[in-house]
């Protein structure tokens, strides 16, 4: 069992996250004088499974941790976590998330520390990329694009992080190319390349021409995040950015059937709504030629996750650490992913900070994928991908 230690004082400051927006960073000092940072990502859009937004003051919160007896109590990460799950309703799950990755990140300096000077370990393991190229929906930054759905990526065969890196150069490149000859349109006040058929086939058949120009064909597999929810109205799904077609909860399974045969799709991100659940189940188990990957469905909860599990309803999970709410359930949430045989790709979220513990818990439990985010526009990509060089030692001399 982990060795108990006392946290001494816990502080926080105000920092920036990648939208520019102040967000809150606690500062963990413990008794053996070791210190730990935790600052939370959030998401542009949330699933109805997330908590919304709790006003409370980080200074009211330290309060709450004195008052219970929290500082100056041996303890270990599963003590703190335990209590922080019963704070959540007060403390809110990004500030419960942020103590809790700080207390880890005090832990995980010495232990990381002990283990560079023994040598006594070594894992060059770097999951396989969930590279972002071309954005939809109503909040589309990156190659942005007149789509339903709001991402299209490219998912690497290989765990060569360096030739990854250099794929993807020449890929937005190529991308970008094409996008300047496409004519452009606003969508929610946002400048965006136009789909010339208004069908979101158009983006598939787009990368499916740059891979093959490139000679990437067989490097590279295609994944799509369809937010379905976003395309939900409460009675059926809608493309509203495109065609304005409707498809009852029948046809979109057709839909997705046809496109997942069609284009050779090896995943499928939050294909439907969170609670239309016998279309989860009818697409998992009617095809298994591409992975249905829950994100919404579960959002990081482990009994959620279970339950999926258990009633068949994906293939895989997107597990996005700071929905979990603290790193237990984070570790819990993985082995559960990595028992059942579901495909485990870990995720950023599209607000992010400098925090590195999505890097370093991928490394760890050795994630087979990560979604990383645009690494041409979040340098908090890079910063989380300059991680992985560094856990892994590769190109260290």
């Amino acid at each position: 069992m982990e060795n108990k230690t006392s946290i001494k004082s816990v502080h926080y400051r105000s920092i920036l996250n990648s939208h520019g927006e102040f967000t809150t960073e606690f500062i963990i000092f413990l008794n053996n004088g070791s210190i730990g940072r935790g600052a939370s990502p959030k998401g542009e859009s949330i699933s109805i499974y997330e908590d919304k937004h709790i006003d409370i003051s980080p200074k009211k919160i330290i309060d709450v941790l004195k008052k219970d007896g929290v500082l100056d109590k041996p303890m270990n990460q599963e003590d703190l976590d335990s209590y922080l799950e019963e704070k959540m309703g007060i403390f809110g799950r990004n500030n419960s998330y942020a103590i809790s990755i700080a207390f880890y990140d005090a832990h995980e300096q010495i232990r990381q520390f002990d283990t560079i000077e023994d040598g006594s370990t070594k894992n060059d393991f770097i999951p396989k990329q969930c590279i972002n190229i071309l954005n939809g929906g109503n909040h589309a930054y990156t190659n942005p694009v007149q789509s339903d759905f709001h991402e299209y990526l490219l998912v690497a065969k290989t765990h060569d992080l360096e030739s990854v890196i250099n794929d993807h150069e020449l890929i937005q490149r190529r991308v970008k190319e094409k996008l300047a000859k496409k004519d452009k349109i606003y969508i929610n006040k946002n400048l965006v390349s136009k789909a010339e058929h208004g069908d979101n086939r158009d983006w598939f058949d787009l990368l499916h021409d740059v891979l093959k120009e490139l000679g990437f064909e067989t490097a590279y597999d295609l994944m799509i995040d369809a937010a379905g929810t976003d395309l939900w109205t409460g009675k059926e799904y809608q493309f509203t950015l495109t065609d304005d077609s409707s498809l009852n909860q029948e046809d979109m399974c057709i839909y997705w059937l046809n496109l997942i045969k069609d284009y050779n799709l090896k995943m499928l991100e939050d294909p439907f709504h969170e609670t239309d659940f016998d279309s989860w189940h009818t697409l998992t188990n009617n095809q298994t030629k591409c992975i249905i990957v829950g994100d919404d469905l579960y959002s990081g909860n482990p009994e959620r996750i279970a339950q999926g599990i258990d009633k068949r309803y994906t293939h895989g999970i997107m597990f996005k650490p700071n929905q979990a709410g603290t790193v237990s359930n984070t570790i819990k949430g993985i082995k559960l992913a990595q028992q059942n045989n579901q495909t485990l790709i870990m995720s950023h979220r599209s607000i992010s900070t400098e925090s590195t513990f999505l890097s370093y818990i991928s490394h760890k439990y050795n994630a087979e994928y990560i979604k990383n985010g645009p690494i041409l526009t979040d340098y908090s990509s890079i910063i989380r991908l300059n991680e992985f060089i560094r856990l892994t030692g590769l190109g260290y001399e």
